[in-house]
């Protein structure tokens, strides 16, 4: 969630790649639902065609995927910490 203006939220979604640190696309909205994640990930598939998705495990995106017909894994908590730290930049 991000602050706009003194009282509006909004919803950031952010697709990045990882192993080059690239930002691919950058949506927002002022809800986080399955039509959103779907605009978000529709957008991307335009850009880039139809890659495999793994998520941060918003409840949104399994429908989403598999309305545009995208592969959706879920990594496990132990999972995501090994894969953050492994792509993290060097400081």
């Amino acid at each position: 969630m991000i602050q706009i203006g003194a009282t509006d939220d909004a919803c950031l979604w952010a697709a990045t790649e990882p192993i080059h640190y690239k930002i691919l696309g950058v949506y927002i909205s002022t809800h986080r639902n399955i039509l959103d994640a779907e605009a978000f990930l529709k957008s991307l598939v335009k850009l880039y065609g139809k890659h495999v998705i793994y998520p941060d495990g918003g409840t949104c995106y399994p429908e989403a995927c598999n309305s545009l017909g995208l592969t959706h894994i879920l990594h496990s908590p132990f999972e995501k910490s090994i894969i953050e730290r492994a792509i993290e930049p060097a400081q």
